[in-house]
């Protein structure tokens, strides 16, 4: 601050002493002339003074003016600038994964330390005049998911039936209605509803009891595929395995069944499936290996007591707790 002053003082400073140096001439010139010293003169020099005075008062108001305006150039220059590192705020259908990773970034804080995080973080990103909408919506979908997690709304396909689905996913559609319009819904939900109800179809089929099994994975499958980008996005994994699978069935030989699917997915996921499946072929080894047991046992003249005796003992040398627990599952016992 210091140096702007200096600086702006050096024009006042030299307009007054080349005023001053031109009073001095006049003056010498002046007083060189004893006939010119009268009245007049005394009027002359008073007009110098009042010249003089008025030079001082406006290149002040100069130099102040210039100082003014530089500064406005500085603050809307500045200003100009912060402008544009921000943008509007728009709802789109990318807005959902936006707000989403926003608060899986903060899942150990409470909700509202979440929402002034927000209401702080519109300030840098969002200009001025859409930053309230963006922190309106951010609110009320955090608390819509609070509202969420309120409730039971997740279902394991496996386990539920047609009619429970159904319903878990009307409670939370009438969730989301609550909380948004329909074009925030719109935006914010309408590609995920789709691929439900999608998904909601595929499980009619799969329990459809008229249909074999096999016969309603296919059916499945191919429902899937012919499906919108967002439900093959969705279910891409559920056909990466149904791929996987295919492959399984159709190489016997572990490096063709390796190579197979190295070429489709990669060398790490086909390294990953190979120890699964050596795992599954021990496991699978064990089983056989059991029942060859049990069977032996059946043909043994042995009461049922010393047969279960004889059975546990096998289960216990050689199964885990967990695999003695499928192993019932799997050989019905």
């Amino acid at each position: 601050m210091t140096k702007d002053k200096v600086r702006y003082a050096y024009p006042i400073l030299t307009g007054l002493v080349a005023l001053l140096v031109l009073g001095t001439i006049v003056y010498i010139q002046l007083a060189s002339d004893n006939k010119k010293i009268d009245a007049g003169s005394s009027a002359e020099y008073s007009e110098l003074s009042r010249q003089i005075e008025n030079s001082e008062i406006e290149l002040g108001e100069n130099a102040t003016t210039h100082k003014e305006a530089g500064a406005r150039h500085h603050f809307k220059s500045g200003a100009r600038s912060a402008n544009k590192s921000l943008v509007s705020f728009k709802l789109d259908y990318t807005t959902k994964d936006a707000f989403d990773r926003f608060i899986f970034a903060r899942t150990t804080e409470d909700p509202q330390t979440v929402k002034l995080a927000y209401n702080t973080y519109v300030g840098t990103v969002f200009t001025l005049t859409t930053q309230a909408r963006a922190s309106d919506l951010f609110t009320r979908y955090v608390d819509y998911k609070v509202a969420l997690s309120s409730i039971e709304v997740e279902v394991d396909l496996a386990s539920h039936s047609l009619q429970d689905v159904s319903y878990k996913l009307d409670e939370r559609e009438g969730i989301r209605r609550t909380y948004f319009n329909d074009t925030e819904y719109h935006y914010l939900f309408s590609q995920e509803a789709q691929v439900d109800e999608a998904a909601l179809e595929r499980l009619r089929v799969a329990q459809e009891s008229t249909l074999p099994r096999e016969e309603r994975k296919v059916l499945i499958v191919a429902s899937i595929k012919a499906g919108n980008e967002a439900e093959r996005k969705a279910f891409q994994p559920t056909l990466n395995m149904h791929r996987i699978n295919e492959i399984k069935r159709s190489y016997s030989n572990t490096t063709d069944r390796y190579n197979a699917v190295a070429a489709e997915f990669g060398s790490t996921v086909a390294e990953r499936f190979a120890k699964t499946w050596e795992k599954q072929a021990q496991w699978e080894s064990k089983v056989a290996d059991y029942e060859t047991f049990r069977e032996s046992l059946s043909k043994q003249a042995l009461s049922s007591s010393e047969a279960e005796d004889a059975l546990r003992e096998y289960q216990l040398a050689r199964f885990t707790d967990n695999e003695i627990k499928r192993l019932k599952v799997i050989t019905s016992l």
